[in-house]
């Protein structure tokens, strides 16, 4: 399934694009197809929880949509077309992020590869959805753009085997894991975390949809690009990806105890770049969408 969270005249709610590019609101079908079965039907809470309702809830939108077509309901359930996409998970439990983990990536910044990931946390409050605004405060210095493939955890675990570790993946969206260059090098000198050039405001654009995990058959088989004002910047493959996504949640899962709503953000390819506010940015992963965002100068 292809979810997205909407907000509809200001009401945040979730739907489930159909083949022909609408999207439907998820909840409501469901309920309705209660109603004509005469038996209750209660949604998932969440989008999250949707993620991972599985095959059950597969087919039940199956047959919510036939038995709602029949019956010539199912435009009702079509959400508007002006509804404003949001970021999948607006505040994820965590952002566990993994720096250099595309070797070329690496080589341009002048960094080594290390033996084992490089992780760092980004604040959940740097997360936007798509086409809002990237805000870049003119004290910042040189700001970049990092396009990257986003995993969306839907099952926690600790100490998980690689052999299980693809289990406890709901999903998958695009992320921008926008940094404050300059700081981070002046953070880096100092032997500081990094997180302070990675956290700020409106520094984590994520979305447009999160797309199941059975929808995507080999995730480190998607190509990944970046552009700017329709210029490509980035362009490689997940195959890139120095630790695939088992090795790094079960790295993680070693250290701490992994929860439902953490999202993995699995590093940038090559061909990293500023970003100035009159710029629009667009972060594409195959099978995933593109996500979108205007860059301004923030507020003083």
């Amino acid at each position: 399934m292809r979810l997205a969270r909407l907000a509809v005249d200001g009401t945040p709610t979730y739907g489930v694009h159909g083949e022909e590019g609408t999207v439907y609101d998820l909840p409501r079908m469901l309920s309705a197809l209660g109603e004509l079965r005469g038996q209750a039907i209660e949604p998932p809470r969440t989008l999250l929880d949707a993620a991972m309702a599985g095959p059950h809830l597969a087919d039940l939108l199956g047959e919510a949509t036939r038995v709602l077509a029949r019956y010539e309901l199912l435009a009702r359930f079509a959400l508007p077309p002006d509804a404003r996409l949001l970021a999948p998970l607006p505040r994820p439990t965590r952002i566990l992020a993994i720096g250099r983990n595309y070797a070329e990536h690496a080589k341009e910044s002048g960094a080594e590869v290390f033996e084992e990931p490089i992780v760092f946390l980004k604040a959940s409050t740097s997360v936007i959805g798509p086409d809002v605004p990237i805000e870049v405060p003119e004290w910042a210095g040189r700001v970049d753009y990092e396009g990257e493939l986003l995993v969306v955890l839907g099952r926690g675990g600790k100490n998980v085997p690689e052999t299980d570790a693809m289990n406890l993946v709901a999903g998958y969206t695009i992320f921008n894991d926008v940094t404050a260059r300059e700081l981070q090098r002046a953070d880096q000198a100092r032997k500081h975390p990094w997180f302070r050039s990675k956290s700020m405001d409106t520094f984590g654009p994520m979305g447009p949809y999160l797309v199941t995990a059975d929808e995507v058959p080999d995730p480190h088989a998607l190509r990944i690009f970046l552009s700017v004002n329709g210029q490509v910047r980035q362009d490689d493959t997940t195959a890139s990806m120095i630790y695939r996504i088992p090795t790094l949640i079960a790295f993680l899962s070693k250290f701490f105890a992994l929860e439902p709503g953490d999202v993995i953000a699995t590093g940038t390819p090559s061909g990293i770049g500023a970003l100035t506010p009159g710029d629009t940015v667009e972060v594409s992963v195959e099978g995933l969408g593109t996500l979108r965002n205007p860059v301004v100068a923030a507020a003083a």
